[in-house]
């Protein structure tokens, strides 16, 4: 077993000279010499305000440079970094440091924030600001030591917390995912027999999901510092600006979610031509729309490989010919996956040609441990040694999978069972639909009704041109919704996912409102029988 130390320092060794890490902001540069020197005295810094082996850590920060730096220093320590989202509010940020039990935090210069962080730590504990002036908070350029202070690094043992890492939170308060060391290298490697990423200092990577992603931790940075590659920060995503930089820093390896790929072919100065030195592209963590991936791999050079996988367990299925198939996944190294009937043990396959809830072996290295503090959680999603990840799969007849959807998404209207991805696909590509999510609300004639919560463009269209559309398309007629609510914006939570459980309690409030006196929120439309 490697720890992120280890796996960082050994690149050093390998290639000293060569460059580890560009600052977007300040345009900073360091060598994989200078990298480690910087780390460790930040390590030495942090070692002097009390923070050790064991330590748990939040760090509350985008992208930015610092928090690179700060997460290989807590790693020299054998600290665990707890990697908070940024766009949290300070109310969830404060609980969660709580929650963790954390030693220390860094956040942006928030005084909301700070204030309310300051007050659940313990007495005497590090609170740290990246960037700016804070009041009474010190900046992180000033916790720095004599890195001749530092102990001799010891490997921490396989089972150590190594990170959390934090769900998304559709439902309360993200849950913290707790990754041990043993599952570090692993969710690494994985990347070179599943989608061909070659060590060497040819690659050049930019940093586009999220540090506080395990896609933008393992997938992105890591992967670039362990594979000897340069790692290119983007603190903010700006497409435009993302675009220049593929094309400015020849950038070979992308890694993120199709939402950021979309934006980057509509930035008003993308070009084909920009992205020429792309040499291998993943994406994951949403579905992509198949239009996007055509004019992808039609103006892009790059290897496009599919990638699927949770925070719990990081790469479970792959796909490296996604084109044509967006939605078809194969497993892939140290993946061991069933497919399961719905509310069926791990033992209760379905057949080929059926679907299923899609679970995971939980004893796989890159697999997490548990959940922070919720063994209730914990013990509803691992049971039997397999890890029950709520996705909904068509099992092949070769051994591959089709993604379908989510098991607490399915509509279960008029005595079928609908997935609100197939909608979404095809009433996606109206050109008066900006956004979309679809949802089932309980429903006297129906069960559950079908509703499609629109984001419409302009010209608007009308509830009627929308059903007349989806008649007019392959989709089959009893997956067509029977009800429409136009919205200003789709609610969503702090990484950016659709909260479709607000979506739900919007239209049944729509639906109910209908002859009633009170028409101040969004109007329901209803389509057919049942409306």
């Amino acid at each position: 077993m490697h720890s992120t130390y280890d796996l960082v320092w050994y690149a050093a060794e390998r290639t000293p000279d060569h460059l580890a890490i560009v600052d977007d902001k300040s345009g900073r540069r360091l060598t994989y010499r200078e990298l480690m020197a910087e780390v460790d005295a930040i390590a030495a810094g942090l070692m002097a305000r009390g923070i050790k082996r064991g330590s748990r850590f939040g760090t509350v920060l985008p992208n930015l440079f610092e928090h690179c730096l700060v997460i290989l220093a807590l790693a020299r320590l054998g600290a665990v970094p707890a990697l908070l989202n940024a766009r949290l509010t300070a109310d969830e940020i404060a609980e969660l440091v709580k929650q963790a039990d954390l030693d220390g935090a860094i956040i942006m210069p928030s005084g909301d924030v700070a204030k309310a962080v300051a007050a659940v730590l313990p007495g005497g504990a590090p609170l740290l600001c990246a960037t700016g002036q804070l009041e009474n908070v010190e900046a992180i350029v000033g916790c720095r030591d004599d890195s001749a202070k530092l102990a001799p690094f010891v490997r921490p043992e396989p089972e150590e917390l190594a990170f959390i890492f934090y769900t998304s939170g559709t439902t309360g308060l993200p849950k913290g995912v707790e990754i041990p060391h043993s599952a570090t290298e692993p969710r690494i490697i994985w990347i070179s027999p599943n989608a061909g990423l070659r060590c060497g200092t040819h690659n050049r990577i930019l940093g586009l999901a999220p540090l506080s992603h395990a896609i933008g931790l393992y997938g992105n940075f890591l992967a670039a510092l362990t594979h000897n590659a340069t790692y290119y920060v983007v603190s903010q995503f700006d497409p435009a600006k993302v675009v220049d930089a593929v094309a400015d820093h020849q950038i070979t390896y992308l890694f993120t979610v199709p939402t950021f790929y979309a934006a980057m072919t509509q930035a008003p100065n993308y070009a084909p031509e920009k992205m020429a030195s792309l040499d291998l592209v993943l994406y994951g963590g949403a579905a992509i729309a198949p239009q996007l991936l055509d004019q992808m791999d039609s103006e892009w050079p790059a290897r496009i490989c599919h990638i699927y996988g949770t925070t719990e367990t990081m790469c479970s299925l792959y796909f490296p010919d996604p084109v044509g198939q967006p939605t078809r996944l194969r497993p892939g190294y140290y993946s061991r996956i069933r497919v399961i009937r719905y509310g069926g043990n791990h033992d209760d396959i379905v057949a080929p040609g059926e679907e299923g809830e899609l679970i995971a072996d939980a004893n796989s290295d890159p697999v997490f441990t548990g959940y922070l503090n919720r063994p209730d959680v914990t013990a509803e999603k691992v049971r039997d040694g397999w890890y029950y990840t709520g996705d909904v799969v068509r099992l092949r007849d070769d051994g591959d999978a089709e993604l379908i959807g989510r098991v607490d998404d399915v509509i279960r209207s008029g005595g079928e069972n609908i997935h609100p991805e197939d909608i979404e696909e095809v009433l996606g590509t109206h050109k008066g639909v900006r956004e979309l999510s679809v949802v089932g609300i309980k429903d006297p004639y129906w069960g559950e009704m079908v509703v499609a919560c629109i984001l419409p463009d302009d010209p608007a269209p009308s509830a009627a041109d929308l059903d007349a559309f989806l008649r007019a398309s392959p989709l089959s007629s009893y997956k067509r919704p029977r009800g429409y609510v136009f919205l200003d914006a789709l609610p969503k939570n702090a990484s950016n996912k659709i909260l479709r459980r607000v979506l739900r309690e919007t239209a049944t409030r729509a639906r109910d409102a209908q002859g009633s006196a009170d028409n101040s929120g969004p109007v329901f439309y209803g389509i057919g029988k049942g409306k």
